[in-house]
């Protein structure tokens, strides 16, 4: 791998862009098990999908689809 390219991999994959990538895994499972559990509906986890992609953005985030609303 040239110079160039590592560098670059290496701006991007930040130890703080990582945390943030599991944080918002993390987040997400516990948003899709209070959704499995009947905690919440349909409606309040794509509101916590929101919250939890502004406050952890995963890695990729520019590229990812965001979730669909459907109410």
């Amino acid at each position: 791998m040239n110079k160039s390219v590592e560098n670059t991999l290496n701006s991007y994959y930040t130890a703080e862009r990582i945390q943030s990538e599991l944080f918002f895994h993390m987040a997400q499972r516990i948003a899709k098990d209070m959704l499995e559990d009947k905690l919440i509906g349909q409606k309040e986890f794509y509101i916590l999908s929101d919250i939890n992609r502004e406050t952890f953005p995963p890695l990729f985030a520019e590229i990812s689809p965001k979730t669909l609303e459907i109410l």
